[in-house]
């Protein structure tokens, strides 16, 4: 599970990446497979730009989980290790759980993927230009 965007155009959602211009917001839509209006990229990967204004819905993905029942963003995982940042926004439970301070008010950790519950992708709305 990764973190990325996905847009719906003309009722299908896409792996996209928005792209804001001083002319106005392109989104970079791409497929897996050859589409009508789609340029190939590589084997597998198709990409069409289409304005801000044709897409319907832009989301931002991000992979979440809980670890020891606390709130965590999933930054990596590799090798059954997880790299975390822990979003509870309470220090004192950060450091109770061996979080490391990095900028002011983020706190990371390394934990066993095992040991994580609760994973899902967290879908964040973004604004469209009108």
């Amino acid at each position: 599970m990764r973190a990325g965007y996905l847009a719906r155009w003309r009722g299908e959602d896409f792996e996209a990446f928005p792209a804001p211009t001083p002319e106005g917001l392109w989104v970079r839509l791409y497929a897996d497979r050859p589409r009508d209006g789609f340029d190939f990229v590589r084997e597998g990967r198709y990409r069409r730009v289409v304005l801000g204004a044709e897409v319907e819905r832009i989301v931002y993905l991000r992979p979440v989980a809980l670890w020891r029942g606390e709130p965590f963003l999933l930054r990596s995982d590799e090798n059954g290790w997880a790299h975390l940042e822990y979003t509870g926004g309470d220090a004192a439970t950060a450091a109770r759980l061996g979080c490391a301070a990095g900028e002011r008010g983020v706190y990371s950790v390394r934990a066993r993927v095992s040991e994580l519950t609760g994973v899902r992708s967290e879908a964040i709305e973004l604004s469209l230009p009108t």
